[in-house]
């Protein structure tokens, strides 16, 4: 169920974003042209205030944990100093020569940085969802996305060498909001050896394009033991365009607020800023749980999911909508949700029927018996107490006497006596 997509000038104007489309990080990878700085906002997104990460904190801010994100690298921003442990660019050189040399031209990467570990700035409402994490920014797209391929993509083999390095590097959650729409071995291959070193893979599913012959597949996401993330609007419902396709579970990314490169923040859209908001939220529980592996990490997010409008389970929402406090503090069984048999009526024995027939119908006289001796005694009590009055009075009915007024004096005076020696 898509739904309309709200005008970027509307947010603009309804939330006191100062930004023009072009420079959003979605219009800036269309058009081929850096992203702008962002602007100061003061007010806590929607997204933020559907999700309420910081419930958490006071169990975990995802302290110790390493999330690399696999995008278009990471610019600076107050809001992540301090904050990138490693960094690197796996991306293939860019093909109309030359290069901006911006560590992020884009702004995708960074806007998925924020959201997962943006710090708390006081008298502003944005924050990440684990802002003790730490970053490991893998650039896999430069100034533009290859040509000849799907809209912003990348080829498999670049994506597989980001995976490799995260996993040499220590991340114990990868995200990866950039997709490849090919699969190939060696991305197989690099995700299978990030799951065996028991690290939590989010992948986004991606934005359906209006010139799609065929649906695409979605990779890494479609690969099993990797969460797939679509993307929701303000209304919940699923946002336009998001690719219903390897979903698991469905996050904010339609006009969330995020960082910008060289500062600020501003609009950003897309399942990869969803994908952002899962990866933070893994990262809060592998550090407040860090007994758990990534199979039960996986099972406990999609367990704590809120409910969706087509029931868990469903290809455009997965399991629901994310839950980061429920995901960290809910308790989660053993076992694999199934649902209840149907009911089977009991097959009743006829010789226990009549005997309980045979009971019911003797409690019932019983019953009756015991009201009619009761009000048998009622009568005969009456009979004994009132019997001798009604025959003084030949049983004929008859009134209490008026009570006698006494009427006091209208202007009451003291006993004369007590006066009687004054004139």
């Amino acid at each position: 169920m898509a739904t309309r997509k709200i005008p970027r000038a509307l947010l603009a104007a309804a939330t006191g974003i100062a930004t023009v489309v072009a420079s959003a990080p979605e219009a800036a990878a269309q058009q081929n042209q850096c992203v702008q700085p962002g602007t100061t906002i003061t007010a806590a997104p929607w997204s933020q205030q559907l999700l309420a990460p910081e419930r958490a904190w006071p169990m975990t801010t995802g302290a110790g944990q390493k999330v690399a994100v696999l995008s278009t690298g990471t610019g600076t921003n107050p809001l992540l100093q301090g904050k990138i442990a490693a960094q690197t660019s796996v991306a293939p050189g860019e093909s109309g020569g030359g290069s901006s040399g911006k560590p992020d031209c884009l702004g995708i990467g960074t806007g998925v940085a924020g959201l997962i570990v943006g710090q708390r700035v006081t008298g502003i409402g944005f924050h990440g969802v684990a802002p003790d994490a730490q970053l490991l920014s893998v650039k896999v797209a430069g100034d533009e996305f290859p040509q000849g391929l799907p809209t912003n993509s990348v080829m498999p083999e670049t994506l597989a060498s980001g995976i490799n390095w995260a996993v040499d590097h220590g991340a114990t959650v990868i995200a990866v909001p950039t997709i490849s729409y090919l699969d190939s071995d060696a991305l197989r291959a690099a995700v299978q050896r990030a799951l065996n070193a028991n690290i939590v893979v989010v992948a986004a599913t991606g934005e359906r394009d209006n010139n799609e012959t065929l649906p695409l597949t979605p990779y890494p996401a479609a690969y099993d033991g990797v969460i797939g993330v679509g993307s929701i609007g303000e209304n919940g419902e699923l946002a336009q365009n998001s690719r219903a396709q390897a979903v698991d579970i469905v996050a904010p990314g339609e006009n969330v607020v995020t960082t910008y490169p060289d500062g600020g923040l501003g609009a950003a859209v897309g399942t990869g800023f969803a994908t952002a908001y899962v990866a933070g939220s893994v990262a809060l529980v592998r550090s407040y749980r860090p007994q758990l592996s990534n199979q039960d990490v996986e099972r406990r997010l999609l367990a704590a999911a809120a409910p969706a409008p087509e029931g868990a389970g469903s290809a455009s929402y997965g399991y629901g909508v994310l839950n980061p406090y429920a995901a960290v503090v809910d308790n989660v069984t053993d076992g694999t949700p199934a649902a209840m048999p149907a009911y089977q009526a009991p097959v009743v024995d006829q010789a226990e029927k009549a005997r309980e027939d045979a009971e019911n119908s003797s409690a019932r006289l019983a019953y009756i018996l015991a009201a009619a001796g009761a009000a048998l005694a009622a009568l005969l009590v009456g009979a004994i107490a009132f019997g001798p009055r009604g025959r003084n009075r030949r049983w004929r009915g008859g009134l209490a006497a008026a009570p006698v007024e006494h009427p006091e004096d209208e202007l009451p005076e003291p006993p004369a006596q007590l006066f009687a020696d004054r004139p």
